[in-house]
């Protein structure tokens, strides 16, 4: 679980603080009283930088005679379109007794063997929707490719989702290795040659066949 520090603000001074180095963000929640308060601009980018939105953050808010802890999820944030910097964000305190739906990131690792033989590693989800109790929900899926073969994947009843439940089929696929195109076309070029071939064998007489229908006797003709 990360850890962010965080003051009580007042309304009506977002511009100010953010000119201090400090960020304008607010909490809220089914069990809280929603509340306006600020994080400092370092922490938050290096707290972004270690965590998705599926990470439990442990949120110590302290000022206006509130001192206390509490877990929250990055719910939102606000981008200035100039800066790319973060101007606003929003908090989010589950009810720890309910189970909530959330979207799990996936991040696929290795270089899949398919890939070295010239294939091309398809991602169908780069995350993945599950339901469940906000401790029981991971940070990340983390998913190891570098076994797949051409035409190999990766299914959602392929990974351990522990005390959550995943909200897409177990047969959906994930991540595949496609074949490269060329290859595909020769792959069924070389079927198709193949089918042509048996039909070709099955319309034509066997030696045994022919050598019956042809046989005759030394004077020309047919044998009786």
């Amino acid at each position: 679980m990360a850890t962010l520090q965080a003051q009580v603000r007042s309304s009506g001074k977002a511009n100010r603080l953010r000119r201090e180095g400090q960020i304008p963000a607010v909490v809220y929640g089914p069990t809280i009283q929603s509340m306006s308060v600020a994080v400092d601009e370092r922490d938050l980018r290096a707290l972004f930088a270690k965590v998705t939105r599926s990470t439990r953050i442990d949120l110590a808010i302290a000022g206006d005679g509130v001192n206390e802890e509490i877990d929250v999820f990055v719910k939102a944030i606000q981008y200035d379109p100039i800066t790319d910097a973060p101007v606003h964000v929003d908090f989010y305190h589950p009810d720890t007794g309910q189970p909530l739906r959330l979207s799990v990131p996936v991040r696929y690792v290795g270089e899949a063997a398919g890939v070295k033989s010239g294939g091309v590693l398809n991602i169908q989800f780069r995350a993945v929707p599950v339901h469940g109790l906000s401790k029981d929900i991971p940070a990340l899926l983390t998913v190891d490719v570098s076994q797949l073969e051409l035409h190999d994947s990766v299914r959602v009843r392929d990974l351990d989702f522990g005390g959550v439940e995943p909200l897409l089929p177990p047969e959906r696929t994930l991540v595949t290795v496609l074949a490269p195109r060329g290859l595909e076309v020769t792959e069924v070029e070389e079927a198709l040659e193949g089918e042509e071939g048996e039909e070709a064998a099955e319309g034509e007489p066997s030696d045994a066949e022919a050598g019956d229908a042809e046989e005759t006797t030394p004077d020309g003709g047919a044998e009786e």
